[in-house]
């Protein structure tokens, strides 16, 4: 009924066969596909989200509207220091197209605090950022070392308690951005995929909708079911 598509950069699917768009080619396949219900796919860099990908996202019911772009910072100099490239302009342009392509989207992202040389600065522009894209859902990471990695011989290390900081000082900020955008859902119908008894309390139900990606995005829990229904996990129903 449901497919998540993963690897680490699934926009790149295809490139070793010498296909262009090979992502938005095999979603199509996929969506051809009576029995699936959802599609999804997780990890998709910036530089690579097609105009074509986000069409073909736009065009079929079954693929979720759903893009999970890592995007680790938002700063150009700290995310140079990365070996990455874009910033926050670049980043908010890509952003308002996925929005103006595919209506309702939901966009989940991850962030590292705490780089190596990460200034007050551009933690500031970091934050800045979070609020103008206004996330659905939003992951914080603190960096840590890890020998072997590049970054582990990088200077102007960031103290672990400043790390832990930043860290839940840009957690606050989102979870106000989440309280808001969960707001505004209420009274909301959306399909529901059931997955059964619900772990907090064998009173409530739980499930997903397409906004939630399996094990990353929490749960929905059903408190009422209409009278005569049996309901049955892994079947979709309607829920408010």
């Amino acid at each position: 009924r449901e497919i998540t598509l993963i690897g680490q950069d699934t926009t790149c699917y295809g490139e070793d066969f010498g296909l262009k768009d090979g992502l938005a080619l095999l979603l199509e396949k996929l969506a051809g596909i009576n029995e699936l219900r959802w599609i999804r796919f997780l990890y998709a860099y910036p530089n690579k989200i097609t105009g074509r990908l986000l069409d073909t996202i736009a065009a079929h019911e079954k693929i979720c509207s759903y893009v999970d772009v890592p995007l680790q910072h938002a700063s150009a100099t700290a995310l140079k220091r990365m070996k990455r490239g874009g910033g926050a302009d670049l980043f908010l342009r890509s952003i308002e197209k996925m929005r103006r392509t595919i209506p309702g989207v939901t966009l989940r992202t991850s962030f590292i605090v705490g780089f190596p040389g990460e200034t007050e600065d551009e933690f500031k522009q970091l934050c800045e950022f979070v609020r103008e894209a206004e996330f659905d859902w939003m992951g914080t990471f603190g960096y840590s070392d890890e020998e072997g990695a590049q970054a582990f011989g990088l200077d102007a290390k960031v103290p672990a308690r400043e790390i832990e900081r930043r860290r839940k000082h840009l957690m606050q900020i989102q979870r106000r951005i989440s309280k808001k955008k969960k707001k505004a859902l209420i009274g909301q119908e959306f399909d529901l995929l059931l997955e059964g008894v619900s772990e907090e309390s064998e009173l409530l139900l739980e499930g997903r909708t397409a906004m939630h990606a399996p094990e990353i995005d929490g749960k929905v829990f059903v408190n009422d079911v209409p009278d005569g229904l049996q309901p049955v996990p892994g079947e979709f129903y309607r829920c408010q």
